[in-house]
């Protein structure tokens, strides 16, 4: 299967990480991603792309729903260099499946899944259960009577950006593409890649590293998107983000890296880092009820 090892990369809320590996294909149906025990997470499946193969067909699963998602002939997808409209939020279990009347070997697919912590008003918005003193934030800030008019805006993968920056190399071997160490009071958010696409698989990867986590990202350039279109990301960096080619045949790569560069907020660091807070923070995001207003999900 190909998809991505949530629980041991994600570290922000909400970050969206991209799962780009080929997959033999037998005759019949085949398990190409599962997501599960994700809780108390909630993870949103986004940016299906499929190489256009006449008679494939691709559904999900999802929390027990059958066909939620279903492409019934993927020689009509998009391809490769653009994503499926598609967002699927999910509180319990994501399969993804792909029928093939014969074998395919190498298959070129790719995926995003988008990871966040459930605010309060999320779960009443998806129905999930609410838990500890979250009913009692339900009544403080009267979230009911507010989603009876108002639906939850999609959430901007770019948010808190400030400044872009683009990293576009061209190189023959394994090498470093970029090493940012994150300045003091920012944050750096990696938000999109694109490559020149080799002829095969397996020769080359584009590694991410970030905040203590190694191979966050470890994507086979087959199957990512050409120059012509990036696929958008959001992964979250406050310490350190380092991004890596590694080459296993001789070639030419060309790779193109988006960033953003933002403050970090008293906010942010009320949902990502709490334990980072300097006592003066503390006091300032209590006198502005922060605490409560992150959790339930209100401004």
């Amino acid at each position: 299967m190909s998809q991505v090892d949530i629980k041991r990369v994600w570290k922000y809320t909400t970050e969206s990480f991209l799962s780009a590996t080929p997959v033999d294909l037998k005759s019949g149906e085949n398990k190409v991603a599962e997501y599960s025990d994700f809780e108390p997470n909630i993870i949103c499946v986004q940016g299906l792309s499929f190489n256009r193969v006449d008679g494939l067909i691709f559904h999900a699963d999802v929390d027990g729903y059958t066909d939620v998602v279903k492409l019934d002939n993927l020689a009509a997808a998009r391809g490769l260099d653009y994503e499926e409209n598609i967002k699927v939020p999910s509180v319990k279990r994501v399969t993804m499946k792909i029928y093939a009347p014969s074998a395919v070997s190498a298959y070129q697919w790719r995926h995003r899944v988008t990871v966040f912590k459930p605010t309060v008003a999320m779960k009443l918005q998806l129905g999930a259960k609410l838990t500890g003193t979250e009913p009692e934030l339900v009544e403080k800030y009267g979230l009911v009577q507010t989603l009876r008019t108002v639906t939850p805006e999609p959430f901007n993968l770019y948010a808190g950006i400030e400044e872009y920056r683009t990293v576009a190399v061209k190189m023959t071997s394994s090498g470093n593409i970029l090493r940012l160490p994150v300045p003091k009071g920012k944050k750096i958010i990696l938000s999109g890649v694109s490559v020149a696409r080799p002829t095969s698989a397996a020769s080359a990867y584009l590694v991410v590293n970030r905040d203590g986590i190694d191979n966050t990202l470890n994507l086979d350039l087959y199957c990512l998107p050409d120059l012509s279109y990036e696929v958008p990301l959001r992964i979250i960096a406050l310490d350190k983000l380092e991004i890596n080619l590694d080459v296993r045949v001789s070639g030419t790569y060309t790779v193109r890296i988006s960033y953003g560069i933002g403050r970090l907020t008293l906010r942010e660091k009320v949902m990502w880092i709490p334990s980072d807070l300097t006592p003066e923070e503390r006091r300032e995001a209590e006198e502005k009820d922060l605490f409560d207003k992150v959790a339930a999900g209100v401004s």
